[in-house]
Formats: C-alpha cells, structure tokens, sequence
C-alpha cells in the first residue's frame, strides 16, 4: 500500500514543480511566493521534523553547504523566507520542468564546459550580491550518492569567487536529508540544519577547515537522528 502513497506524492511534486515554473513564465514578479510555496509543499510531502541549530545571519553574502540529495534546494527555500539565489549547471535551464523556475528567477546557470565559467559566476554573482540577495553554492558540484554522510571533494571556483569577491560566508550542513527518498520510495525522517558562524576569510586555510569541520560536524550527527 505505501509503494501507491509514495507513487502519488511524487506525482503530486512533479506536478507542482511543473505548474509553479509554468505559473513563474507567466507571471514572474511573483516568483518568489510561487517557490517558497511549492519548496514547503515538496518539504511537507516528503520529510517528517525540520530542526534548525543556529539561523541564517542577515550579513551572509553567500552560503556554502553539502549537497546531499535533489530535496537540498526546496528545504532551504522553505525555511528562509527571503529570496536566495542558487548556482547550477546550465544544462537544468534546458530541461522543460525546471525552466522557468531558472531563467526567470535571476537564478546563475554556468557552463561547466566553458574555460570561462568562473568569471562568469564571479560577474553574475557580483550582480546578485550588488542587488543585497543571498547566493547558496555547493562547493562539491554534484552530490555524493555513494555516500551522502561525508562530503566530496570541494570544487576550487566557489573558493575563487568568495576571495575575488572578498564575500562574507556563511556554511550549513544539511543532516539525513539523503536517506528521505530512495529510488521510488519516500520515507519520511527527521531533518537537521545546522548553520554556523560567518567565516574569517583572512585565514588563508580556511576552505581546507571549513570542509574539515563541517564533515567532522556529519560524522558526529549520522548516527543522532
């Protein structure tokens, strides 16, 4: 009987993305309403309890987390309720479900094939942050499906950005998220966020110890939940 509820709520959020990207075509300056509404929808349908240690600090230019599964973007576009903006590969624009939700939402599509990307993401972010919006990257570039309880080995352009930019950065860690849906099935668990303190970027080590902590800080969470 639960293969049939789990085959109906993921129609139901396939539906839901599709109609609020269709919805944002047509009426883009109420985009931020439409995600926020569609994320918690997605968010309800699919987990159980949210807690969340720390908060978003209203200074952060940009934040950097672990990328666990396809539910990491409507989770945090559900607990914070202003407009944040996500860096993706440009390839998600030009699948028709995603669209608009990208390319009418001020959204950064980068070209991971172009030599050129990351000055790109630096003049495109540099324009998100100029207008006072939050940009979320995951330094890892893709997620880990082996094994979501430690993270990948970080990307070197969200480095170069943060620095060329001079950012201030805020990190989260995002806790059980990946055990939430597993190939066709929904099993709806308890969910951590955990944001920490803006990072002292003059440390010239500090993305080596920002990963270092924040896969100490999985480790000591897996197994709490």
């Amino acid at each position: 009987m639960k293969i049939f509820t789990d085959l109906i709520k993921f129609i139901n959020a396939f539906f839901c993305i599709l109609i609020t990207s269709l919805k944002i075509k047509l009426n883009p300056s109420n985009e931020l309403k439409l995600r926020k509404d569609c994320s918690k929808y997605i968010i309800k349908l699919t987990t159980k309890k949210i807690e969340i240690i720390g908060k978003l600090d209203p200074n952060a230019q940009i934040l950097i987390g672990n990328h666990t599964t396809n539910l990491d973007i409507p989770l945090m576009e559900s607990i914070i309720d202003e407009k944040i903006i996500w860096v993706a590969k440009k390839e998600l624009g030009e699948i028709p479900i995603f669209k608009y939700l990208l390319t009418e939402t001020d959204m950064i599509l980068i070209d991971r094939e172009n030599k050129k990307s990351i000055l790109q993401m630096i003049k495109e972010i540099k324009k998100r942050v100029n207008k006072n919006l939050k940009v979320v990257i995951f330094p890892e570039g893709t997620r880990n499906k082996k094994n979501p309880k430690t993270m990948l080995k970080w990307k070197k352009g969200p480095k170069a950005v943060i620095e060329k930019l001079n950012l201030k950065v805020q990190p989260f860690v995002i806790v059980n998220l990946a055990n939430t849906l597993q190939k066709t099935k929904i099993n709806q668990k308890n969910i951590k966020i955990i944001f920490l303190p803006l990072i002292d970027t003059s440390d010239k080590n500090w993305y080596e110890k920002t990963y270092q902590k924040m896969n100490e800080i999985l480790q000591r969470e897996k197994n709490e939940i």
